[in-house]
């Protein structure tokens, strides 16, 4: 199953009040895979808009900064290290609000064949990654817990569809995707997680809400913006409350069996985080990371790559959350 065959080009426009569509913002909002926007249509949370919402849903983060960049969209959903590159880069987005995926449901995947039965096997080995993502990040941090360097193997850049092709193939003996990917490789190829080759103690698993400045210059997008991380926030505390029904809905929406949506969400564990300075640091550190690796060219401040005005309500939505689990 191609994954990205299921989103590239994937438009809907939403019009839920057409008594006052002619006097509504639109928000032109770019998803990966689009869960997030299921999530939000699931829970109710995309009735009633005070705006319109126009959705692109793209196989990575990559091609949401590209458009973003591009001025073909006025909001992102992405993770942490995509929109590094591009803040690098020097592109007009800022971070608006955040969430946190499982870092453990970013992992270093083999074939029982391939010869990995642990972090040390890879020495001599060929591993897809995506070049500047969440690939790439983890498996300069899994060499490093192995006590290898990175001339120790050779790093096929490659996207998450032809990564996956190149590991069930036999072109590589290794791959670093994320979910959904990680569910639907071990579920259809038989592939398996390579032992210790998870994200924890390594990736943040952060992921951002990303706006350009253009659109954060604009009043009526702003209280937009804000209105929608607030929908989000409740929407992933409802799918996270509703795991059977999400992945249905989730599947559905998709076009994905449910077995594999259903292990998605429960390898993700999606949670929002309440979105202010302390993030700061984080960002900082991989882009320090990826500087060290020279991944990234040149050092990078990232302390003015977040705008925190617009996440009060959300916040309060994911401290709320927080206080139900104390």
């Amino acid at each position: 199953m191609r994954l990205a065959a299921l989103f590239v080009g994937l438009t809907l426009t939403l019009s839920l009040n057409p008594l006052f569509a002619a006097e509504k913002v639109t928000l032109r909002l770019g998803d990966v895979k689009g869960d997030r926007f299921a999530a939000l249509k699931a829970s109710g949370e995309l009735n009633n808009l005070p705006y319109d919402l126009k959705l692109t849903a793209f196989d990575s983060g990559a091609p949401v900064q590209e458009a973003l960049n591009a001025g073909a969209l006025d909001v992102g959903f992405t993770g942490d290290l995509p929109f590094l590159f591009v803040y690098a880069a020097g592109a007009p987005v800022k971070a608006v609000g955040a969430w946190q995926n499982n870092p453990d449901s970013i992992a270093l995947l083999t074939r029982p064949n391939a010869g990995v039965h642990s972090l040390q096997d890879l020495k001599g080995k060929q591993i897809a990654v995506n070049r500047g993502g969440w690939g790439h990040y983890l498996i300069l941090g899994l060499l490093e817990r192995a006590g290898l360097k990175p001339d120790d193997v050779t790093l096929r850049f490659l996207g998450p569809v032809d990564g996956r092709a190149a590991l069930t193939s036999g072109a590589v003996a290794a791959w670093a995707p994320w979910e959904p990917y990680i569910a639907t490789s071990t579920a259809v190829d038989g592939t398996v997680r390579v032992p210790q080759g998870g994200g924890k103690g390594i990736m943040s698993g952060y992921s951002y809400a990303l706006a350009r400045d253009e659109a954060l210059s604009n009043p009526e997008k702003r209280k937009a913006i804000a209105d929608l991380l607030v929908r989000l926030a409740k929407a992933q505390i409802w799918a996270q409350q509703h795991p059977e029904e999400f992945a249905r809905v989730l599947g559905k929406t998709l076009n994905m069996p449910t077995n594999i949506t259903a292990s998605w969400i429960a390898d993700a564990r999606i949670r929002p985080l309440v979105f202010d300075a302390s993030l700061i640091g984080t960002l900082q550190k991989s882009a320090d990371f990826f500087h060290r690796y020279q991944v990234l060219p040149k050092q990078v401040d990232v302390s003015k790559a977040f705008d925190f005005s617009l996440a009060a309500g959300a916040n309060q939505v994911a401290k709320s959350a927080q206080g139900d689990k104390s």
